[in-house]
């Protein structure tokens, strides 16, 4: 698994070089453990392999038309007739009433319990937390 993970880090290295030029890989083994590093390895290591290695270029983008960015930038034109009409209720802000005050707080009580619990959570207390939330919030919609 850490060579797999040490691979992809080496690659990750590699590609995060750009248009560096070549360098040398140097393949470490110490123990049971493997590294790649652009140094020789240590003395307390021992070389399995080296090669010389360039990062492949960068992709460049296209040059683009005026006519293209343009496209890009302004929204595309649909006819006002083809558009779905939605129509969105707006809510007036009116006090909140005593069942949302009642969620809100019951809510809260959850967040501020399970931010005190961190990862020492469970399946008990979850379901006992949201049961009360659930019982707090039924009533209010």
């Amino acid at each position: 698994m850490q060579k797999w993970i040490l691979g992809v880090a080496f690659t990750a290295a590699l590609l995060a070089a750009g248009a560096a030029s070549a360098q040398a890989v140097h393949k470490c083994a110490k123990g049971g453990e493997v590294s790649y590093q652009s140094a020789p390895c240590d003395a307390s290591q021992r070389t399995v392999r080296r090669w010389e290695a360039a990062p492949e270029p960068q992709p460049t983008d296209p040059p683009r038309t005026d006519q293209a960015r343009r496209n890009k930038l302004e929204p595309a034109r649909v006819p006002a007739a083809s558009k779905p009409r939605a129509t969105a209720r707006r809510h007036s802000a009116s006090p909140a009433s005593p069942a949302d005050k009642r969620c809100a707080a019951a809510k809260a009580r959850r967040r501020a319990k399970l931010e005190a619990v961190g990862l020492k959570r469970n399946f008990d207390l979850l379901r006992k937390l949201d049961d009360a939330v659930h019982a707090a919030c039924s009533g209010s919609a």
